[in-house]
């Protein structure tokens, strides 16, 4: 297809949305209006307070402290720089995309490579505990112990993302010296402004994509009219939290439900992989190892998960 073909179909794609924004204004509002609530009530809480912390501990020296402490695992189990334990340790904790953000950081101070932070995306994708433990597990399914396995699964299964994508590169201190994040001079408060007015950027980035991805599930929704089940699946695939709401509310099995949660989340839905995309634009860092790790991650966790549920519950 040559590239004025499809020049021409981009622009006839965007000139339907912009009409269906119009026809379908009032269902547009409130996707749009629930992209704004899943912000406030997940996106923000959890990941704000995050940002701005982790920024701090960047600036003050934290990476280096935590390679020296507990980085040692990572050469030997992922093949990864020892400085790559905090970008793990983070994303376990606040959720995605925060792996995409600190696999930058890391790049740009020259901490890893681009092809050492493109395999480190593979393996800390992961969503926020309290989000599966409390959104999830209790308010959704109405079962902790469901939440608890369905943590378990996401996470065991990516950890093994990054044996299976790990090979052995040669270390960046052969190539270039390491230097420090940013200067240990700033002064608190500098650091402070700094550190929010970058965590706020990434969050309304992050509203922005979520946004337009539920608004476009809404356009095709209203085109296409779906069955609930294809509905639920549709809408994982583009925004994993609306897919999650969905599939909870179908009358299917407790079993199946756990299932295509536990596939949405570990894929994380094209609007968590637009927002990685983003994160990552002007760097050298392969978006091809993540989208890849994150199929076989979708398959492994729905495995784990299955086995899981049949042993405990």
């Amino acid at each position: 297809m040559s590239k004025k073909i499809s020049q021409d179909l981009f622009i006839c794609l965007l000139l339907t949305i912009t009409v269906s924004l119009v026809i379908f204004s009032n269902e547009v509002i409130q996707a749009a209006s629930f992209s704004l609530s899943i912000w406030i009530e997940n996106l923000f809480p959890t990941l704000f307070p995050f940002f701005v912390v982790s920024n701090l501990l960047l600036r003050y020296g934290f990476v280096e402290s935590l390679a020296a402490s507990v980085g040692k695992v990572m050469p030997r189990l992922f093949h990864q720089p020892q400085e790559s334990s905090f970008v793990l340790c983070l994303s376990l904790i606040s959720g995605f995309p925060s792996g995409a953000k600190y696999s930058k950081e890391l790049v740009e101070a020259k901490k890893i490579t681009p092809e050492e932070a493109s395999r480190l995306l593979t393996f800390t994708h992961y969503s926020n505990p309290l989000f599966i433990l409390g959104l999830i597990g209790n308010l959704l399914l109405g079962n902790q112990k469901l939440g608890l396995i369905i943590l378990v699964s996401h996470v065991l299964s990516g950890l093994l993302m990054g044996i299976i994508f790990a090979k052995k590169t040669s270390s960046i201190s052969e190539k270039e010296p390491k230097k420090a994040f940013f200067s240990t001079k700033q002064p608190l408060g500098t650091a402070l402004a700094n550190s929010i007015q970058d965590a706020l950027s990434t969050l309304f980035l992050l509203l922005g994509i979520v946004t337009i991805f539920l608004v476009l599930s809404t356009i095709i929704e209203q085109f296409f009219p779906l069955n609930p089940y294809l509905k639920a699946i549709i809408f994982g695939i583009l925004e994993m939290t609306q897919g999650v709401k969905t599939m909870s509310i179908l009358p299917v099995t407790e079993f199946v439900k756990t299932i295509w949660i536990t596939i949405f989340i570990s894929f994380g839905g094209l609007s968590v992989h637009m927002q990685v995309l983003s994160i990552i634009s002007g760097t050298k860092i392969k978006y091809k190892y993540y989208l890849e790790s994150r199929l076989l991650h979708a398959i492994l966790s729905a495995i784990l998960v299955s086995c899981l549920y049949l042993l405990l519950i």
